[in-house]
């Protein structure tokens, strides 16, 4: 009788211990999974509102149509008015380039802990532009002064990465 009490007690001791190991996991796992967030997404959120109000301000502003034809644009406009006239617009393209950047890295960072294959696609899609967009400005100093054009447009704009990333957020 003795020895039944105590595998009853060992067996609930056991098992309280197993619950409190759990748990303690599931919040250290979660409290991971909120760091990844806050130290990831959360900024890759607030450099594309970032990103996208540089370049609705463009559009409006005349400088360009599109994502795609920013680059070209620039291009165009330091051809017929010279650099300086045009300084304001260079500083917003060096925004956007040095946003990407950091968006690319956190990206890369974020991939292996992604949840949702829409996000894995886009993230994947938007380093590719961001790449692209980098390299494509780099450039436009040497073609200006060779006189030629851009290569053609690299990948384009991922919008879905957004929403991707929205879905991404609501994933926990």
């Amino acid at each position: 009788m003795l020895t039944g009490r105590i595998v009853f007690q060992a067996t609930v001791i056991g098992a309280l211990l197993a619950i409190a190991i759990g748990g303690t996991w599931h919040y250290a796992r979660r409290d991971l999974r909120s760091c990844l967030v806050d130290d990831n997404l959360q900024p890759i959120a607030s450099l594309l509102e970032e990103n996208r109000k540089i370049i609705d301000g463009l559009k409006t502003e005349g400088y360009s149509d599109s994502e795609a034809t920013i680059l070209e644009s620039y291009l165009a406009r330091i051809r017929k008015d010279g650099a300086p006239k045009n300084s304001a617009m260079k500083q917003r393209i060096d925004t956007l380039v040095n946003n990407n950047t950091v968006i690319v890295a956190f990206l890369s960072k974020y991939a292996p802990h992604a949840r949702t294959p829409a996000f894995k696609s886009a993230a994947e899609q938007y380093r590719n532009y961001g790449i692209s967009f980098r390299d494509r400005w780099q450039s436009v100093f040497e073609i200006f002064m060779a006189g030629g054009n851009l290569p053609a447009a690299g990948p384009e704009y991922p919008a879905q990465l957004a929403a991707a990333l929205n879905q991404e957020l609501r994933a926990d």
